[in-house]
């Protein structure tokens, strides 16, 4: 129950080997990159999801949302 700086300084931890650790930071660095590249998709998509609300709904108002006259 009752853990300090001194029990946690004995506990051993397994780290692996620097070559693996270089590949998962190569790994970590391209998810990365792609998350960003994935926000900056969606931010753009809700740009244009905003940008066409309008329309769409002056068109139900209308009556005219399915093409119809």
């Amino acid at each position: 129950a009752n853990v300090n700086a001194t029990k946690l300084r004995a506990l051993p931890i397994s780290l692996p080997p620097i070559e693996e650790q270089r590949r998962l930071v190569v790994r970590l660095r391209a998810l990365s990159l792609k998350a960003d590249e994935l926000t900056g998709r969606q931010a753009h998509t809700v740009t244009e999801l905003d940008a066409l609300l309008p329309a769409t709904l002056e068109k139900a108002l209308r009556g005219d949302l399915y093409g119809a006259t």
